[in-house]
């Protein structure tokens, strides 16, 4: 019998069903005669002599057939015709068997298999969906019932339908006993990777209602969910998952097991030494200067702290543990580990660079430790939650400030994008797209720029329309024929083609260096005071430096402590020398420490959090945060930046001037 045919070039194999197996509750539907005929063209088919069994259908009278026999011989003209390569005719033929399929349930199902199997050969995706989508696939069994899931898994993934890609998944990889049994499946990598792109919710749902949820497959998949929501550190969520496990998989001991296992490995990591606090950062390598200098500002901070406590009764100083990341996202991972498991460190404090920061998170997010980082996270606001504070501010706190009603009704609701192609990049769309849907503001035009280049015009001029599109081409011709008529007036170039300048302000999120190679190519283009919106690292001598040919800037940033403040006057009467950008980082970082940890005696991470969200906002000398569906959002200003000169907006008078304080730019 033919039963297998290639769909994919090497490893995928999908049924074109073939020959139907007559069972007894479909045998009336067959007359003697006709499976003798059959059987004669079957042999000959699967013999290789295709023709011969050609010939041996067509002699059977159509007029003579039940319909099911129409339907059966007709189906295996359209597997003969899909063994040629002749999809076109096999779909024909297997649409037409359809027409008198329907008393025989598994003929059914396996002509619609092959029809679809040959629109997938065809690249026919929405026909292939649609046609297994109609399928009943109760009727197919074993390696039918197999190869109809592989086949809708790849084209619900090439269509994007998740949720459906991974209801075939958990079809291929049920019926295992054990976890080496599980992952012994074939598609078990991919039942796991699946399983974490698909909502929450909904992939919860699929694997409840999978077999009333009775496969092993869905009890390793909730052990799976559980492992997830503390590696985010919902250890209350995990709970509640963990409390379902145990009371609906009683059945399956060993994934019981592992649950329990799972959540006295969290209660051993959760006391902690409440006066210990862990430290991670660059101290040796290239970026050594940068963690010397953070460190030197959290030493002042522990030093400052413990002076001012020293006299209170059963006052205990606070010890920092100091741990050498080497630069190193890997080895910084490591040293958090460490700092929970052998130091109980109650804070973690690190992330100084954003190579190292979201790893060094993610680590202490495991044990439902609290870190608190010195660079902004780059990463989905639902990665994040309220053990993460991130002390510059982060992008989600950058971006609500910019589309908060002050700032929209100062600057206008109509923005365009220009970000880099990195997770960076991704960070600020991701959340400015949301918090402009929220506001009511209008996105009007996006791209991105590519990091690795330094000639980014063609990158403003699609912002401005300029990038010759056939909607302006008419427009285009004409100016030149104008231009042409005048001749050259001027020495400086002139732009033909006009800018459109469709939008109030641009979000522009681009590092120190990006940002000077692509503001002067507004000017460029013609496109004169536009107002641009970059970060916090626009606090930066070298863009001060070069403001004066810019124009006037204007950047997101938290409040950087003035010449004549407490903390710069401590900090130079004690190490000589004013703080920069990176010592306050430093200092704020373990003032927020402190912070947290006076607002009571805690045994537990279990006690620190609780008393942490029930506080709701943390203050420190750059701002305040608060904490707001479970982020902690930082109080932020805006700033502006011109010819050297540094002052804070004030987005409540009437005109989008500043404040007459200035302040200074800081490296």
């Amino acid at each position: 019998m033919f039963k297998y045919i290639s769909l994919i070039l090497i490893t995928l194999l999908v049924s074109c069903g073939g020959i139907q197996m007559i069972n007894r509750d479909t045998s009336h539907l067959y007359t003697e005669k006709f499976l003798k005929d059959f059987d004669v063209a079957k042999k000959s088919f699967v013999d290789g002599n295709k023709e011969l069994a050609l010939g041996q259908l067509n002699a059977i009278q159509d007029a003579k057939l039940r319909p099911a026999e129409l339907a059966t011989k007709t189906n295996l003209i359209g597997v003969i015709n899909y063994s040629n390569q002749n999809y076109e005719q096999a779909i024909f033929q297997f649409n037409l068997a359809l027409n008198s399929s329907g008393e025989d349930g598994q003929l059914n199902a396996q002509i619609k298999l092959n029809l679809a199997s040959s629109y997938y050969k065809l690249g026919d995706l929405e026909n292939t969906f649609k046609t297994l989508d109609g399928t009943d696939s109760r009727w197919l069994l074993n390696r039918d019932l197999e190869n109809f899931h592989k086949l809708r898994y790849r084209v619900s993934k090439e269509l994007d339908f998740q949720a459906v890609a991974l209801d075939s998944l958990l079809w291929l990889n049920s019926g295992a006993n054990t976890v080496d049994e599980l992952k012994e499946k074939k598609f078990y990598g991919q039942l796991v990777t699946q399983y974490f792109i698909v909502d929450q919710a909904e992939r919860v749902r699929l694997v409840q209602d999978f077999k009333q949820g009775k496969d092993f497959v869905c009890a390793y998949l909730s052990y799976l969910e559980i492992e997830q929501l503390i590696n985010q550190g919902n250890k209350g969520k995990a709970q509640e998952v963990g409390d379902w496990v145990k009371s609906n998989y009683n059945m399956f001991p060993e994934v019981i097991a592992l649950v329990m296992a799972r959540f006295e490995n969290l209660k051993k990591y959760s006391k902690i030494n409440l006066r210990s606090i862990g430290v991670v950062l660059p101290l040796t390598g290239d970026k050594s200067k940068f963690g010397k200098r953070a460190l030197a500002g959290i030493d002042h901070a522990v030093r400052k702290y413990n002076e001012q406590n020293a006299k209170k009764p059963n006052f205990q100083p606070i010890q920092i543990k100091i741990f050498d990341s080497m630069g190193s996202a890997i080895v910084g991972k490591e040293k958090v580990r460490e700092m929970i498991e052998r130091e109980n460190s109650s804070i973690i404090i690190g992330g100084l660079l954003k190579d190292e920061a979201k790893a060094e998170y993610e680590a202490a997010r495991k044990y439902g430790a609290f870190f608190i980082s010195l660079s902004q996270i780059y990463a989905s606001k639902d990665d994040k939650g309220h053990l993460l504070i991130e002390v510059p501010g982060s992008v989600e706190s950058q971006v609500s400030l910019l589309f908060s009603e002050k700032y929209l009704s100062k600057f206008g609701n109509k923005v365009s994008i220009i970000y880099p192609n990195t997770d960076t990049g991704y960070s600020y769309v991701d959340s400015a797209w949301k918090m402009a849907e929220k506001a009511g503001a209008e996105i009007v035009s996006i791209q991105s720029f590519d990091t690795n280049q330094t000639d980014h015009r063609s990158t403003v001029a699609k912002i401005l329309g300029l990038y010759f599109t056939r909607e302006r081409q008419e427009e285009f011709e004409l100016l030149k024929s104008v231009h042409k008529l005048e001749g050259n007036t001027s020495i400086r170039r002139v732009q033909t083609l006009g800018p459109i300048v469709d939008f109030d302000w641009v979000l522009l999120p681009a590092a120190p260096n990006d940002a000077l190679q692509l503001i002067p190519s507004f000017n460029y283009y013609d496109a004169f005071n536009v107002t641009l919106v970059g970060g916090p690292n626009w606090r930066s001598r070298r863009i001060s430096r070069e403001t004066s040919k810019l124009g006037k800037l204007f950047f997101v940033d938290s409040e950087v402590p003035k010449g004549d403040s407490g903390f710069v006057s401590s900090y130079q009467s004690r190490y000589g020398q004013r703080p920069g950008v990176v010592e306050i980082l430093g200092f704020e970082g373990m003032a927020l420490a402190a912070n947290v940890l006076s607002l009571g005696d805690f045994t537990s991470r279990d006690e620190l959090e609780k008393t942490l969200v029930d506080a709701k906002k943390v203050a420190g000398i750059t701002g305040s945060w608060r904490l707001e569906d479970d982020v902690w959002m930082k109080d932020m200003n805006l700033m502006s930046l011109y010819r050297g000169r540094l002052n804070k907006v004030n987005l409540t008078s009437e005109k989008p001037n500043e404040k007459s304080v200035e302040e200074e730019v800081s490296n």
